[in-house]
């Protein structure tokens, strides 16, 4: 049960992760991989086994002074204790991944690719009228501690993932106004039959038993609706880069 719900945990992070993902490839890619496949999840009821948590050691290298000015941002400053927490969260991202983390100048850029996404969202949202309240953040909370059946079951996921609960929360409320920002700001055009068709075709290249395409139809379009947005999401974080004055101190 704890392996599912940790899976919970980690799905309601997806939108903010993608700031730290899109530092990483700036490549598209839409194809999909098995794990994109849109078919039944196993019962994993039989694999009760916790995972070990992780354990996200940063050392004084990989820091900077918390008074620091890191970057300035259109004349806002970022300084290192921001930058600090967003290189912990860049590792740890990694980590849940199981991506190589001994190269230190590669977390450095990531993170300082993420800071600047994310401040230039947060200012443009900003601009338009979009805005996290605390009752946002409490909701969203509320609604993640009621996937578990115990307050012990919740806490065991943080601490395996490596989040406190305020770390937890300040994860919230990142995706929380990157999902606002791409509901009202990021617009897609719809799905086509042929974009549906060529996913399922990749689908049948790439998995041994595919299911008929009506009964994963729906799958499909959401699959390939995200995928939109979130090329379109990060094709607006582009622009806004481009017409950004940006200071980088490190």
């Amino acid at each position: 049960m704890l392996k599912k719900q940790l899976r919970v945990l980690l799905g309601l992070l997806v939108f903010s992760l993608l700031l730290v993902a899109c530092s990483e490839d700036g490549e598209e890619n839409t194809a999909p991989d098995e794990s994109d496949a849109p078919i039944e999840e196993t019962d994993d009821t039989t694999e009760d086994t916790e995972r070990e948590p992780l354990d996200v050691n940063v050392s004084d290298e990989e820091t900077v002074d918390a008074s620091t000015v890191v970057l300035v941002i259109n004349g806002e400053e970022v300084n290192g204790e921001t930058y600090n927490d967003t290189y912990f969260n860049t590792k740890r991202y990694m980590m849940q991944n199981n991506q190589d983390v001994s190269d230190i100048e590669l977390i450095k850029e990531q993170t300082l690719t993420t800071l600047k996404s994310y401040t230039l969202l947060r200012q443009d949202a900003e601009e338009r009228g979009i805005e996290v309240t605390d009752q946002d953040v409490t909701d969203a909370l509320d609604e993640t501690k009621a996937q578990f059946e115990s307050d012990e079951e919740y806490e065991t996921a943080l601490t395996q993932l490596a989040y406190t609960e305020e770390s937890f929360k300040q994860s919230l409320e990142e995706q929380l106004l990157q999902q606002m920002y791409m509901d009202q700001v990021i617009e897609t055009e719809a799905v086509t039959e042929e974009e549906i068709t060529e996913f399922y075709g990749l689908l049948e290249e790439q998995l041994d038993d595919t299911p008929p395409l009506e009964e994963v139809r729906d799958q499909i379009v959401t699959q390939i609706e995200q995928s939109k947005m979130q090329q379109a999401f990060l094709a607006q974080i582009e622009e806004l880069n481009e017409q950004a004055e940006i200071e980088q101190n490190i």
